[in-house]
């Protein structure tokens, strides 16, 4: 699956390593992956990046940036605490963010709990006695996981988002782990960029499972935008079989992060849309997998109870002619092939049988 989510009770060092190393991350006490994300109604790729710390070094500019704030302000490594001074600064910091984020610390780091199944730290920022800048990273035995970082808004031509980022990273090279997670960018939405500014990261590849220089990544290795061309030609070739097949965006593709214990929901972010079968709530769906290279046609069936994820005011919101937001759990593969025309005959066969509407 593109998207998962584990609930464990304890995570060691070695665990958390093995995670972050195959594309995944914290959020709250639970430990998800995902490859791909919607905002608004525009879907991309979610890039997981790391930082190759044996290898690192700043570059000048941020050696500066490190240099004045450490010149000017006093901080401190230490053990993550979650106290009144920390939730008060996160307030002042949440009403300026401007995306979504947890209403406490406590519900971003610890689903609201009052333990932690993880080993966090924090590095403290203070102008006098001044609390103004927190952030809180995650060690495994090798690896340090950047989790949350928030600063006073009246600092902002600090740099002190990016300053404890930063500093992230030299307590992880002093302290001689071998790599630095800061979690994923978003190929063509730059919200998320400061995080490559950090040095010359690493990027998680979904065919290879290895990491790759992310300076060397083409358009065409990004997996949204390879789907996309793929789907395209799909399309094409069932226009030569005289099968007009619409495009469609799926925007539930995320289910498996909201349920437990998690069902076979249909994850793909893009598909070609085969019809309906003579079986009731019965779906065909062409896709194809950027981790194998092969087109696929699926089974699929529609989810009873879709209301308990996603309500109708977030599905209303897509239009029928660009979307597909009825919620569908994969129900078997009927064909895997890197040519299209083999699935578009595989579909075919399937309208012989009297199975499409």
């Amino acid at each position: 699956m593109f998207a998962i989510k584990h609930y464990p009770e304890q995570i060691k060092g070695k665990e958390l390593d093995d995670y972050l190393a195959n594309g995944w991350y914290r959020m709250g006490q639970t430990i998800f992956t995902t490859h791909f994300l919607c905002f608004g109604e525009a879907f991309y790729s979610a890039i997981w990046v790391r930082l190759d710390l044996e290898k690192h070094e700043f570059s000048k500019s941020l050696r500066k940036i490190i240099k004045r704030n450490n010149e000017r302000f006093q901080f401190h490594f230490g053990k993550a605490v979650i106290d009144i001074s920390r939730e008060n600064l996160y307030q002042r910091y949440r009403v300026t963010f401007p995306g979504m984020i947890a209403p406490s610390i406590l519900d971003s780091l610890q689903d609201g709990e009052h333990f932690n199944v993880y080993n966090t730290y924090e590095f403290t920022v203070y102008d006098g006695d001044k609390l103004i800048a927190v952030s809180y990273f995650d060690l495994g035995r090798n690896s340090i996981a950047s989790i949350l970082g928030f600063y006073d808004p009246d600092y902002k031509a600090y740099s002190l988002g990016l300053y404890t980022m930063l500093m992230e990273v030299e307590y992880g090279k002093i302290q001689q782990f071998k790599y630095f997670y800061p979690g994923y960018v978003v190929p063509g939405y730059d919200r998320f960029e400061y995080k490559l500014r950090i040095g010359d990261v690493d990027y998680y590849d979904l065919r290879s499972g290895d990491w790759l220089p992310y300076a060397k990544m083409s358009r065409e290795e990004i997996p949204i935008y390879r789907m996309r061309v793929k789907l395209e030609i799909l399309r094409q070739a069932a226009l030569k079989a005289r099968l007009n097949l619409p495009f469609k965006f799926y925007p539930l593709f995320e289910a498996n992060l909201f349920g437990y214990p998690s069902l076979p929901f249909f994850d793909y972010p893009l598909m070609v849309y085969g019809g309906e079968t003579a079986e009731e709530d019965g779906h065909y769906i062409l896709v194809f997998d950027p981790r194998t290279g092969q087109y696929q046609l699926l089974l699929c069936s529609n989810f009873d109870y879709s209301l308990f994820y996603f309500n109708d005011a977030y599905t209303s919101i897509f239009n029928s002619e660009r979307h597909f937001a009825q919620l569908i759990l994969m129900e078997q593969v009927l064909e895997s092939s890197t040519s299209a025309d083999v699935v578009v005959e595989a579909l075919l066969y399937e309208q012989v049988k009297g199975k499409v509407k």
